[in-house]
C-alpha cells in the first residue's frame, strides 16, 4: 500500500512538473509573440508620425528644413569643382578610406546588423538591444523610401555619365540616372544617428559619424555622386534616424494619440491575432 502511495506521489509530482513546464512554454511563446506584435505596431505608428511630420512643423523645424535645402542648392554651384578635386586626388590613403565607406554605407550590411540586434535582443530578453535593432530597421525603411522616391522623381544623372550636374530626366529607375540624393550616404548616416542617439556617448558619437563621413567621401571619390547628392542624403539619414529614436524614447512616457497595436493571443483552436486601436 505504501509503495502504491509513493508511486502515486512520484507520478503526481512528475505530472505537475510536466504541466508547469508546458504552461511556462506557452506563456513564453505568448510573451514573445506579444513583443513582436507590439514592435510591428510601433513600426506602423512611427511611420505615420515620420511621414506626416511636416504637417506639424513649427518655426524652428522650417528653419532647419530651409537650411538643408539652401545648403543643397548652394552645393550645386560647386558640384563640378568638387568632382574635379576628387579626380585629381586619387591616392592610397583615400582608397583605404573609400573601402571603409563602401562597407559602412552598404544597405545589406546595415539590414543584417539591425536584424542581428533585434533577434539577439529578442532571444536573450534584452529590450534595449531589441529596440535598437527595431529602431534601426524602422529608420532604414523610412529613410530608404524617402531617398528612393526622390531618386526616381528627379532622375538626376550621375557624375560618371558626363551629362553635367544640371541634367535631370524625371521619373527614372536606372542606376545612371538616380543620383539625387545618395542612397549609401543615407544608409550610413541613418545607422550612425540611431546608434549615436541610443548610446548617447561623446566618443561613440565621434566614431560613428566619422564612419559615416567615410561613406560621404567614398561616394564622391568613386565618381558616383555629386556633393549636393551627398549633403541631402546625409540630412535625410541624420534627421530620420534621430526622429525614430526620439519617438521610441517618448513612447513609454505617453499614451496619448491614436495608436494601432497588433497583439497575438491564444484561443481554443490555436493562435489568433488582435488588432487594437487606441485613442
Amino acid at each position: 500500500m505504501i509503495k502504491k502511495f509513493n508511486y502515486l506521489i512520484v507520478l503526481f509530482c512528475s505530472l505537475n512538473i510536466f504541466i508547469n513546464a508546458q504552461v511556462k512554454d506557452v506563456k513564453e511563446k505568448h510573451n514573445l509573440l506579444h513583443v513582436v506584435g507590439s514592435d510591428i505596431g510601433s513600426f506602423y505608428n512611427n511611420g505615420i508620425k515620420v511621414f506626416t511630420a511636416p504637417i506639424y512643423f513649427q518655426s524652428k523645424d522650417w528653419i532647419v528644413t530651409g537650411s538643408v535645402v539652401s545648403a543643397t542648392a548652394i552645393s550645386f554651384l560647386i558640384d563640378k569643382k568638387e568632382r574635379t578635386f576628387w579626380a585629381a586626388n586619387q591616392n592610397k590613403t583615400l582608397n583605404n578610406i573609400s573601402s571603409v565607406g563602401h562597407v559602412y554605407g552598404g544597405i545589406q550590411n546595415a539590414v543584417i546588423f539591425g536584424a542581428a540586434l533585434y533577434a539577439g535582443g529578442l532571444i536573450f530578453d534584452e529590450p534595449v538591444i531589441r529596440k535598437t535593432g527595431r529602431n534601426l530597421g524602422e529608420a532604414l525603411f523610412y529613410a530608404g523610401v524617402t531617398t528612393l522616391t526622390l531618386k526616381t522623381i528627379f532622375g538626376r544623372s550621375r557624375p560618371f555619365t558626363n551629362d553635367g550636374p544640371y541634367h535631370f530626366k524625371f521619373f527614372q529607375t536606372d542606376f545612371a540616372h538616380t543620383s539625387f540624393p545618395s542612397g549609401d550616404i543615407t544608409v550610413a548616416f541613418t545607422v550612425s544617428s540611431v546608434l549615436a542617439r541610443t548610446l548617447d556617448n561623446t566618443y561613440a558619437t565621434v566614431i560613428l559619424y566619422s564612419l559615416a563621413g567615410t561613406t560621404f567621401i567614398q561616394r564622391m571619390y568613386v565618381d558616383d555622386h555629386w556633393l549636393s547628392d551627398s549633403i541631402l542624403g546625409a540630412a535625410i539619414g541624420y534627421f530620420i534616424g534621430n526622429t525614430v529614436v526620439n519617438l521610441d524614447k517618448t513612447e513609454s512616457n505617453s499614451d496619448a494619440g491614436n495608436k494601432i497595436s497588433i497583439v497575438p493571443d491564444f484561443y481554443n483552436k490555436g493562435l489568433g491575432v488582435e488588432f487594437l486601436y487606441s485613442f
